[in-house]
Parts: C-alpha cells; structure tokens; sequence
C-alpha cells in the first residue's frame, strides 16, 4: 500500500493522527528546549551581575567613607564539605585573612558575619600587630544558606556565593579585595560536580533601618567581601538514575507497538504498567531536591515519557479498530509501520533535544 492508493477515510485517519502526534510534541519539546536553554544562557549574565555593585552603590559609599579604615580582605577556599540540594545549604572550610594599617584595637576577627550562613568553627592561625601594621588570618568551617535554582536539574550548575560583611558601618571599615592574593585549592573536590570558575568582589549592603542606634542618622551601610564559584554537574549519572525507568518503559512501550503492527498482537492491556512505572519514576528526583521546587527537566523529561506512552495507546487502539471495524489488515499494518517510525523519530530526538538544551558545556 502506498499513499495515492489510500481511501479517503484512510488518509484522513493517518493524517489526523500524525498531525496530533507531530504537533503536540513539537510544540512540547519546542518550548521546553527553549526555556532549558534560556536558563542555561543566562548563567553568563547573572554572574557577572552579581559581582559587580552598582553605581548608586559605589557613590554612596564615597560620601560616607572618607576616614573609614581600608581593610583589605581575601580568601583561599580550602575544602568544600558539602553541597546539599535537599538541605538548601553548602558547607566549606576556607583561609580568611584582614590586613589593614592604623588602629590595632580595631579587631576584625571577631566583628564579621557571613550573610545567610552560620560558622561552625573558627580558628585564629595568625594574629599580627607591629609598627602599625595589622593581620589577622582565620581558618573558617562554615555553612551558607543557599535557595538553588533547579530548573535544570540533573545537568544543572549552580553558582554559589558567600557574602562577608562588617560588622563595623562603612563610615568606620571599608572592605578592599585582595584579588591577586585569593586563591582555591587546585585539588578542591566537590561532589557531584566540576569547578567552572571563581571569582571575588567587593559590595555595599544598606539596612532596612538602624534598628534603634542613635547614631545613626539613617540606616547602617556595610561593605561586603564576596567570594564566588560556579560549579557544573560532573557526569551524566545522576540524569541516568533519574531516568532508567522511564527509559525502559518507553522502550517497552514502543515494543507493543512493533509487535502490534507487525504481528497482529493486540499489546494495549500492557500499556497501563508501563504508564505506572513512568509516573511513579519522577519520584526518584524528586526525593533529591527540596519540596518546593521550579518546573524543569526533571519534570518535562517524565512528561515526555508520559506523551510518549499516550502515544502509543492510541496508535494501538486505532490499528486494532481498523483491524476489527474495517477488516482492513493491509491498511491497518501500513498505518502502524508510518506511525511507529514517526513515535520513534519524535521520542529520540526529544530525548537527545531535552537534556542537551540543559547541559552547560564548559
């Protein structure tokens, strides 16, 4: 059977079919690459937005700080603990150092906080103060609240940040990074994911309010020290535990197809154990990440499953109706054969579209 010996009632069958198929899944996969991949390309951006303060920032500062004390600052991260998704956190132990000149009671090691984070232990190595000249140099085990982005996720990245700020306002202590000096670990392990980049920089934090200090003529303004990685997921097998499931059962799937249109088997009772262990997979994901959690490629990969397995139901249900209805075998094999090669074109490329639209390559 061919095309142009085809009924009309036949065409119409397969061309409303295809239509279904090719429509609802490309108009899938087409926004759902594109959201992936927007997110990915905006990684870019928002790293350089994050360390660099802003100019209303920097001329405020000015204003203020004119016989504040220069407080040069920097950090050399030393082991990174963990990164817990789950747990909203990260944990590292790193070297922070205070170097300044003039007032030695002036004591940094103990009037600094890590935003959003908690120290759990602090050590003092060196503290040095001669001829005018102050240093203070800590070992800091710290742990940073950290609300990660998972749209992308099990190829995600993720660009962690910790903010140290002064206890002391800016018209008393100015922060100014000691860029060449910071450093990291070159045998930094962090699991699960390679080091994309790391970077420092210097900010200007301005309180809601004084809370109550007389003064204070208006709110406190603090300089900050901020040190920056960017991490990328190390290997695609966490994206393979997510997935094996489902990758079997869309296997399996498109299996009952061929045998329906090639052997006459009717397949369709085996298509709801299928379309279970598709829907329960998302959990193995799901389990990893905080209960609160953005829409992404976990979610849009299973769905794809779901469509694919949907699919194939009414493929069969069709082929069986023209099999049983129609008595038509001819037709009804030729219309399996020209669906199944379309699902099975559609179904891999979206497989291969999905996660590569998410994957930052670096």
């Amino acid at each position: 059977m061919n095309f142009k010996g085809m009924q009309s009632w036949q065409k119409r069958r397969l061309f409303i079919t295809l239509i279904l198929v090719l429509g609802i899944g490309l108009t899938f996969l087409i926004s759902t690459c594109t959201a992936l991949y927007r997110d990915r390309t905006s990684e870019k951006n928002y790293w350089d937005a994050a360390l660099t303060p802003s100019e209303t920032a920097i001329e405020h500062l000015a204003q203020i700080d004119e016989n504040a004390i220069q407080v040069s600052v920097g950090t050399y991260l030393e082991t990174f603990k963990e990164l817990s998704l789950k747990g909203s956190s990260y944990r590292m132990e790193f070297l922070l150092w205070f170097r300044w000149n003039g007032n030695e009671e002036l004591d940094m090691a103990n009037n600094f906080r890590i935003y959003k984070g908690t120290i759990n232990k602090l050590q003092v190595v060196k503290d040095y103060h001669e001829n005018g000249e102050n240093y203070q140099l800590l070992r800091v085990d710290a742990s940073v609240f950290k609300n990660y982005w998972t749209i992308r996720f099990p190829l995600e990245s993720h660009q962690l940040r910790m903010y140290i700020e002064s206890n002391y306002t800016a018209d008393r202590v100015v922060f100014v990074n000691d860029k060449e000096n910071c450093g990291i670990n070159g045998n930094l392990d962090i699991p699960g994911y390679n080091l994309v980049r790391h970077d420092t920089g210097i900010f200007t934090v301005e309180a809601d309010s004084n809370n109550g200090d007389p003064e204070l003529p208006g709110s406190a303004i603090n300089s900050e020290f901020v040190t920056a990685l960017e991490v990328n997921r190390g290997s695609w097998g966490l994206y393979l535990k997510c997935f094996i499931a489902l990758f079997g059962t869309t296997t399996w799937v498109l299996i009952t197809l061929f045998i329906n249109t090639y052997h006459h088997v009717d397949p369709l009772s085996m298509i709801p154990a299928a379309l279970f262990g598709t829907v329960s997979n998302i959990m193995v994901g799901a389990n990893l990440l905080p209960d609160v959690l953005q829409m992404g490629l976990l979610e849009f990969v299973n769905l794809w499953g779901v469509m694919t397995i949907l699919s194939v139901a009414v493929v069969i249900i069709n082929i069986n109706r023209i099999r049983n209805k129609y008595e038509d075998k001819e037709f009804a094999s030729f219309y399996g054969r020209i669906m199944f090669y379309t699902i099975l074109i559609l179904v891999v490329a979206g497989h291969i579209a999905l996660p590569l639209s998410a994957l930052l390559i670096v």
